[in-house]
């Protein structure tokens, strides 16, 4: 009697453990108006995002700040999906310092900010590992060719951002294995 009662039970309740829909909508509204010094802003909807905001900064004698950021992802995922991304209001307005925001919606986006700033005594040489900042890569593309791509939306408000000063490094995406990368690297010797 008590099994049949566990097996009607599980027959019952599959829905419980059914996943709930993905909500692809990013949306950032009025927020980090007024901001100063070093502000970062990571947000996403949807699956399988990778957003990263670096800061390095070293003062000194032989100073060297160094940032490096890696992402990979292997996913396949339906490219028919919509996704909306916006940044609405006074966002981020009237502010000052550095300021680094990625907003995704979708699927499999990938998005970095890297800054990095070194002020020192002894001057040194530039190779390609300095200029290198980071290291964004998607390993396996994740669209098939054989469908058609959902609807996309990008909206930034025309007072979002403004009356700011400094550094402003913004990744903003909608859709599907998207990669986006800011970098700022200052090098100042006496």
């Amino acid at each position: 009697m008590n099994r049949t009662l566990l097996v009607i039970a599980m027959f019952c309740s599959s829905s419980v453990f059914a996943q709930p829909p993905v909500n692809n909508t990013a949306n950032i509204d009025s927020s980090g108006a007024q901001y100063q010094g070093n502000l970062t802003v990571n947000e996403a909807a949807g699956d399988q995002q990778q957003q990263a905001n670096a800061r390095a900064i070293a003062i000194g004698h032989g100073a060297n700040a160094t940032t490096q950021i890696r992402q990979r992802m292997r996913t396949v995922v339906d490219p028919s999906l919509d996704a909306r991304s916006s940044i609405q209001g006074d966002s981020f307005s009237h502010g000052s310092g550095a300021l680094g925001v990625n907003q995704s919606s979708g699927a499999s986006n990938q998005q970095a900010n890297a800054m990095r700033i070194s002020i020192g005594t002894q001057p040194q040489s530039i190779d390609d590992s300095v200029l290198m900042q980071q290291n964004v890569a998607l390993l396996n593309n994740s669209d098939p060719t054989d469908s058609a791509p959902g609807y996309r939306q990008v909206t930034t408000s025309d007072q979002a951002f403004t009356g700011s000063r400094g550094l402003i490094q913004l990744n903003q995406s909608a859709g599907v294995g998207n990669r986006t990368a800011n970098t700022l690297s200052v090098r100042v010797t006496e």
